[in-house]
């Protein structure tokens, strides 16, 4: 079951928008997420080294002050420490995703692939009573029969009713698909469903709720000649997935991140284009996803990347949206509903 969609009963009028560029401790950088803590603070994670794939990536965290203030950042997770806490080979990291639990844990998963590429990977979970500073209970999350490979994490978990969380993911071996992986409240895996999808390679969905039996998930779609952004949908608590088809925005083989917001309106972040991910746009659905109307453009550069967006919501109405900076580096944004309400870019 998923939790009910709160609305605030008071809008929140003040114009906030902020950006910072968070710090560059390696070459390369990619893929972030971002938590909410319970004091307000951010926390936001990426995976960095030499560039994708390399033997030095590691996972990052900064720290970010409620007042959007960029605090201190370290190496939370390398590769050689997960080896030794898995007692496996693990040869590449990446994909980090950070969520704070309400008991106020700090859960991460993250990809690693012990042989081959992506496609031969698989996800690893951990916990963190202090932020991010040391994390404990390292375990694989076993949701394939194949050797328990082919598994990844991309966005943001759901928390759902009873303690429970919806964690998007999807698989890569071949046939590309999204799954849908319920975890229990010690974070082990109780039930997983695929995200039915037409024909195409789809992955990575990130899943906005939309009541408490009712959500949308949107994909990245892996076949160039689709271009487009999947949909599909529940209507049971996420029992089961049906394909809701393209929903009208051009996509480029890009990730791409929608959350519900709290007044009840969809956003989504995504490179709206055929091919390149130049430009970084902002998307709003009124009427739960049937409809998407242009919204911020966030970043845009001829012959830049803008990339991977992640959004979250602080409880006090503040929107966070973190991205990829030209694969050098990752920039934060903050704003409210008012700041996008106040002027649609064309």
């Amino acid at each position: 079951m998923l939790p009910a969609v709160k609305h605030d009963a008071q809008t929140i009028t003040a114009v906030v928008h902020r950006s910072v560029e968070l710090p560059t401790p390696t070459a390369s950088a990619h893929a972030s997420s971002i938590a909410v803590l319970p004091d307000g603070s951010l926390r936001v994670a990426w995976f960095g080294g030499a560039k994708e794939g390399a033997a030095d990536v590691g996972i990052w965290i900064a720290a970010i002050g409620a007042d959007g203030a960029v605090g201190d950042h370290w190496l939370a997770l390398s590769r050689g420490d997960l080896q030794r806490r898995l007692h496996r080979v693990i040869r590449i990291l990446g994909n980090p995703v950070v969520w704070c639990d309400p008991n106020g844990v700090l859960r991460m998963w993250v990809v690693s692939v012990s042989y081959g590429g992506w496609s031969g990977s698989a996800i690893s979970a951990l916990d963190s009573g202090d932020g991010g500073r040391t994390w404990d209970h390292a375990r694989r999350l076993v949701l394939s029969p194949m050797f328990n490979l082919s598994t990844l994490v991309r966005a943001q978990p759901v928390p759902l009713s009873g303690g429970a969380t919806g964690l998007p993911a999807y698989h890569e071996l071949g046939k590309k698909w999204g799954l849908w992986v319920r975890l229990d409240g010690s974070g082990h895996v109780c039930a997983m469903e695929r995200l039915g999808m037409a024909a195409g390679n789809w992955l990575q969905p990130s899943v906005a709720p939309l009541d408490e039996s009712h959500a949308l998930a949107l994909l990245r779609c892996a076949t160039a000649e689709v271009g487009a952004i999947g949909s599909a949908t529940t209507s049971d608590g996420g029992g089961m997935w049906n394909s809701g088809g393209p929903i009208g925005i051009p996509n480029p083989d890009s990730g791409l991140a929608v959350i519900t917001l709290h007044d009840g309106s969809l956003l989504l972040a995504a490179n709206p284009s055929k091919v390149g991910r130049a430009r970084l746009q902002l998307f709003r659905s009124r009427d739960r996803g049937a409809t998407w109307t242009p919204s911020r453009t966030v970043a845009q550069q001829d012959g830049a990347e803008y990339s991977y967006p992640c959004l979250v919501e602080s409880p006090d109405g503040v929107i966070h949206l973190s991205y990829t900076r030209m694969r050098r580096g990752i920039s934060l944004v903050s704003f409210t509903s008012a700041w996008l309400d106040e002027v649609a870019a064309p």
